[in-house]
């Protein structure tokens, strides 16, 4: 699963198909390619993942009390053949 983080607003979106998201500010922005891999962001969107599987069992094993399981994140690369960046201006006015 791919999200994006915007470090001037702070927030966190998840990307979906043909659906153009933005963070709260407008400065970034992003949406998967219709394959569900592929991604265009842009903006100062910073791509992020999370390993859907390891997501998957940490929702399985959810225990009632104590801490949450763990799952695996991560900041993907500034160069990564799934993510193109977006060099337009699509901030919000």
């Amino acid at each position: 699963m791919k999200l994006i983080y915007c470090p001037v607003c702070h927030d966190i979106l998840k990307l979906q198909s043909g659906n153009h998201r933005q963070c709260l500010c407008g400065k970034s922005w992003g949406s998967y390619w219709a394959n569900g891999v592929d991604a265009t962001i842009g903006g100062d969107a910073i791509p992020l993942g999370i390993d859907n599987r390891a997501f998957h069992d940490a929702l399985l094993h959810r225990p009632k009390t104590g801490l949450g399981r763990t799952f695996t994140a991560f900041v993907i690369p500034e160069r990564c053949e799934h993510i193109t960046r977006d060099v337009t201006i699509k901030e919000l006015a």
